[in-house]
């Protein structure tokens, strides 16, 4: 890590001093030549008329006032806006500060050409200019409306470069979402999710009703709307939907705090309206971005659930005496069909699978419940049916538990105590309300005893489980040494307090001793 920060560091010089070289080179060529003007016109303008040595000697002095003022601003760029200020804001400084900066230091240049070159006096110039203002200020009204507005949000700080905000318009299908990437003197200007450049005048930008999506916090919230048929328990819905949102969580696109939510929001004529709310970081997805890799993980795991978002429906009913059909009750879910629809059944003949789902147990869990833990003595094998769950181990002799992975829809596990009498490996918990299936030994080997590839892809999970938990114990064992040695700095950094404090008591502690 060291050689790291520190080979940055020096590019970071590197680049800096790039960027000093050719105002310093301007700077001090102009010094050089007005400091030595009698030597060098004597050497090589000696012949020449005074009218060109004066225009050398005057063209010197306003060189050096100009490239003085052109390495100060540099300084000011340097240093200041993008050194200081960007450290402290954690943002690119927008381009208005910087041009006001130059203005400022450009300007005084000028008035300093003017006094000490020309001999002129300022305060005729400044009288001057000032009426010449107030004609171009009636001329350019929007313009100078534009550039004061921007100063304003630049003082305010509405929102900053790099934040994602939405510009209300009259039409909510016309609002304009985009990205801050710049801020200027006349615009703003915003980059949509369509990778398009949106000119905003900073006079519109003012008067505008405007979100912020990261303020006050740099994260923010989406909805997704899903309608489901009313055949479908709401229960299981929830379940299905938070499952599909929860697999994405990785606290870098999607958040794991503030957690990710299903609302049942409306009752609609074809069908139940959710409403999938979670929360993203803009700074790495973008909100376009979060609704396809949200929307893509829960179709999936509805489509796996044998659930279709509803459609406008009509029924019509013969006889007006029969009732209409109740909803589904929970005996009557289908949930063997899963452990047939998973990747290991599709090597079993049509027996060996039509066994398989006669012989599974159903388990619900509810969120938090673990369903068995490292070390427990087993004789099952599991399929998730519905549900997310998630896999952990522990080592011995270190504190807390690391993640070995999520245990989706679908996914089957508990491979190592189906082929034989051994431990769990890890500790499986449900991250929201879970179904699953069991199936014991005896059938397993009883069907792996009879297919040679059935046998094999239990090997072959197996395996792969085992390498995964022995990368997190890896990883365990690593923080724990890191840990360990920070414990150790931490006592040795207290000892030497308590030396230095017990060596030179402080006055505080004196005029206590003696009070008592």
């Amino acid at each position: 890590m060291k050689p790291q920060l520190s080979s940055d560091s020096f590019l970071h010089s590197l680049v800096t001093l790039k960027r000093l070289i050719f105002p310093s080179l301007i700077f001090f060529f102009f010094l050089a030549f007005l400091l030595s003007h009698e030597e060098l016109t004597q050497k090589f303008l000696g012949n020449v008329s005074e009218i060109i040595i004066l225009c050398f000697y005057y063209g010197s002095q306003i060189g050096l006032w100009l490239s003085a003022a052109f390495l100060v601003q540099r300084l000011f760029t340097v240093f200041l806006w993008d050194g200081l200020i960007t450290q402290i804001s954690g943002r690119p400084v927008p381009r208005l500060p910087k041009d006001i900066t130059g203005m400022v230091v450009f300007g005084i240049a000028g008035m300093g050409v003017l006094a000490t070159v020309f001999d002129q006096s300022v305060t005729g110039i400044w009288a001057t200019s000032g009426i010449m203002g107030i004609v171009v200020g009636i001329a350019l009204r929007n313009v100078i409306l534009d550039v004061f507005i921007g100063l304003s949000m630049h003082v305010e700080q509405p929102f900053r470069i790099g934040d994602w905000v939405m510009i209300h318009q009259n039409r909510r299908e016309t609002h304009i979402v985009g990205k801050v990437i710049e801020i200027n003197w006349r615009t703003t200007r915003l980059k949509t999710t369509e990778k398009n450049m949106v000119v905003v005048p900073n006079n519109k930008m003012g008067e505008a009703i405007l979100t912020n999506y990261m303020e006050p916090k740099p994260h923010f919230r989406m909805n997704l709307k899903f309608a489901l048929d009313y055949t479908v328990q709401p229960d299981r819905a929830i379940r299905v939907l938070l499952s599909g949102v929860t697999s994405l969580v990785d606290d870098k696109r999607i958040l794991s705090d503030p957690k990710p939510e299903v609302r049942l929001e409306q009752a609609l004529p074809h069908g139940q309206m959710y409403d999938v709310r979670f929360f993203i970081l803009p700074a790495n997805v973008t909100p376009k971005e979060s609704k396809h890799i949200v929307n893509k993980a829960v179709i999936e795991h509805l489509a796996f659930a044998g659930m279709t978002p509803s459609m406008e429906k009509e029924r019509i009913f013969m006889d007006r005496t029969e009732s209409l059909p109740i909803l589904q009750t929970k005996g009557e879910e289908k949930f063997p069909d899963v452990v047939g629809l998973s990747d290991l059944a599709s090597v079993l003949t049509e027996k060996q699978r039509d066994k398989l789902k006669r012989f599974c147990v159903r388990f619900d869990l509810e969120a938090g419940e673990t369903l068995y833990r490292q070390g427990n003595q087993g004789n099952t094998m599991y399929w998730v049916a519905e549900g997310l769950l998630s896999s952990f181990c522990h080592l011995s002799g270190f504190e807390g538990q690391a993640k070995v992975e999520h245990v989706e829809v679908g996914s089957h596990f508990g491979e190592e105590c189906a082929l034989g009498e051994n431990l769990r490996t890890s500790t499986v918990t449900a991250m929201t309300d879970t179904i699953v299936f069991s199936i014991d030994t005896k059938n397993i080997q009883e069907i792996a005893a009879q297919n040679g590839s059935f046998l094999s892809m239990l090997n072959k999970q197996m395996g792969l489980n085992l390498n995964k938990i022995e990368e997190k114990k890896k990883g365990i064992r690593s923080k724990g040494v890191k840990r360990a040695s920070t414990k150790r700095k931490v006592r040795v950094s207290g000892a030497i307090q308590t030396f230095f404090a017990d060596l030179f008591p402080s006055g505080e502690s004196s005029e206590t001793n003696l009070s008592s």
